[in-house]
């Protein structure tokens, strides 16, 4: 739920390239990408959380029988006014895996927008998350270039100004930039603390500037020394201290508007982030092929969801 774009230039853990933005050694911090390990072959033994998104729809019992709150109502982030609908957040079968969809979007106004954005308990901290999440260039009906956030993060509240308790560690795609991005760019930022009044935060923020639609594995690793963000398999981030988590996390999915400033069309939008599971393992570190080897597991033994954390 990143508060804002980093200025250029003044961002830790920054390097221009002529290809983009791309992550530079953090002092003493940054850690090479362990080797990536085969496909686990059963259950990785530990407590985990495992949710393949298998509902009726927004009603479902089961949703907070399994511990996750559909967001209602308004407040932020996002644009001012707008609506948290989870009415918009609908379930089914796409080539034979259960889908969700967040269906988010605007008219051009503060009351014609609508949100969405769900939610786990506040009872995670070190280990591996993992989620497979299709991010959106256009949208699927109306005019494009609004200033949307699709998002994977893990969240924790803050409770004063610059509460060094508070975490946040984000994987937000912006398809039509935002926040002084002029275009597409993946961002993963991990926070320390902040404060809105004035403005002062302890992030640190590695962005690349690239299209990212389609199906995408996001996995997001937390020890004692280092956060590593990896896509696809790839390392694409690693974060040190101050950034690391002091306390518990809950894990969530949003997809809202920064603003109201990406095109001054009036006609109706919307756009949608989809996302076919979410995976946490507490305390231990996976390689990404290890993550996709213990879904594997769960979907050959017909495990749609497991929550031993």
């Amino acid at each position: 739920m990143t508060k804002f774009a980093p200025a250029l230039g003044k961002t830790s853990g920054l390097a221009l390239t002529a290809t983009g933005l791309v992550c530079a050694a953090l002092a003493g911090t940054t850690a090479p990408a362990p080797a990536l390990g085969t496909t686990a072959a059963q259950p990785v033994a530990g407590q985990a959380l495992f949710d393949d998104f298998d509902y009726a729809d927004h009603t479902d019992p089961q949703i907070p029988l399994h511990g996750w709150t559909l967001k209602s109502g308004q407040g932020g982030p996002g644009v001012g006014g707008a609506t948290w609908k989870p009415q918009n957040i609908t379930f089914a079968t796409e080539s034979g895996n259960s889908i969700m969809t967040m269906r988010s979007g605007t008219n051009g106004t503060a009351a014609g927008t609508e949100q969405t954005e769900l939610y786990q308990q506040r009872k995670f901290h070190r280990g591996t998350y993992a989620a497979r999440v299709r991010f959106s260039d256009v949208p699927v009906s109306g005019p494009d270039r609004d200033h949307i956030v699709q998002a994977f993060f893990t969240y924790s509240p803050l409770n004063y100004l610059m509460d060094p308790d508070y975490s946040e560690l984000d994987y937000e795609y912006l398809p039509n930039g935002g926040w002084g991005i002029p275009d597409s760019a993946l961002l993963a930022t991990s926070w320390e603390t902040y404060q809105e009044a004035p403005w002062q935060s302890v992030s640190t923020t590695t962005q690349e500037r690239a299209g990212f639609a389609g199906w995408h594995d996001l996995v997001v690793t937390v020890d004692t020394e280092h956060i590593n963000y990896y896509i696809d398999g790839r390392l694409f981030a690693s974060h040190g201290e101050p950034y690391l988590p002091e306390t518990s996390m809950d894990i969530r999915f949003n997809h809202w508007l920064i603003d109201l400033l990406g095109t001054n069309s009036r006609k109706a939008r919307a756009y949608e982030e989809k996302v076919d599971y979410v995976y946490h393992l507490k305390d231990q570190v996976l390689t990404p092929p290890q993550v996709q080897g213990v879904v594997d597991d769960y979907r050959t033994r017909g495990v749609a969801f497991e929550d031993t954390v």
